[in-house]
């Protein structure tokens, strides 16, 4: 579908010129509806990293593991919380004080020196 640049679009909007539909997805209709699972050590590593604002590759390097792998886990963990994003695991161990910013500190420092 071709859409003229200087038209602004609207999700569910008609067009000025004709009578189609202009469909535009809505980042925000994914559900926030996350499900209790138990995600392995190496899982609950990555994602606690993650909070920390680490980068794929710089948990990767600390790890010791491809960026690959880093993206295997978070990927297992978001499809088995029943999540679609990756800031909405983040935001879940948030809320649910699953993330504990000292010991995630100490462990990447740790992780380093050993590097």
């Amino acid at each position: 579908m071709i859409l003229p640049l200087e038209s602004p679009l609207r999700p569910g909007r008609k067009q000025a010129s004709g009578n189609k539909m202009t469909i535009v997805p809505d980042l925000r209709s994914f559900r926030y509806e996350p499900r209790p699972a138990r995600l392995s050590p190496m899982q609950m590593l990555v994602v606690q990293l993650v909070c920390c604002g680490l980068a794929d590759k710089e948990i990767a390097f600390i790890l010791g593991v491809s960026s690959a792998t880093v993206k295997a886990h978070m990927s297992r963990a978001i499809k088995d919380m029943g999540l679609f994003r990756r800031h909405q695991l983040v935001r879940y161990v948030f809320e649910n004080g699953l993330f504990d910013p000292e010991t995630a500190q100490a462990d990447i420092l740790r992780r380093r020196a050993a590097c």
